[in-house]
């Protein structure tokens, strides 16, 4: 291969990679405020476990916060979204993006017109959704 030619993929790959990491970057950055919003609706409720969902426990299984201890436990955890493939990053970026919209739509609002930071981030992320 031509060494030229061998720099011009080598430098194409090399850009790829670092807009690849960025875009990876403000995925994980983002997960951070469903997160802290399912912090506080389990922290809101007393819990035997502390927040920490347990599958032994029945109450764990029963309670109508598991979806959101288990994702603040486990899935949208830091240490988890360093290590997930780009596939897992989208699937917790869509279910966050669901997750405050699904808040939003409890107290009615406009997403377009609200300057609240729930609606904020909705159209904040909504064209990263995209480029995942």
């Amino acid at each position: 291969m031509d060494a030229v030619l061998y720099r011009i993929i080598c430098y194409g790959l090399c850009v790829m990679s670092e807009r690849i990491n960025g875009v990876r970057d403000q995925v994980i950055d983002a997960l951070s405020y469903p997160r802290l919003l399912m912090e506080q609706e389990v922290k809101a409720q007393s819990c035997e476990q502390h927040y920490q969902f347990n599958e032994a426990v029945e109450a764990c299984n029963d309670c109508l916060y598991v979806l959101e201890c288990q994702s603040n436990s486990d899935r949208l955890a830091l240490e988890h979204l360093t290590n997930a493939s780009s596939s897992e990053l989208h699937k917790l970026l869509t279910f966050g993006y669901e997750y405050v919209s699904y808040q939003l739509s409890r107290d009615d609002h406009e997403t377009a017109l609200c300057d609240c930071q729930s609606c904020g981030w909705i159209r904040d992320v909504a064209p990263l959704l995209e480029s995942v």
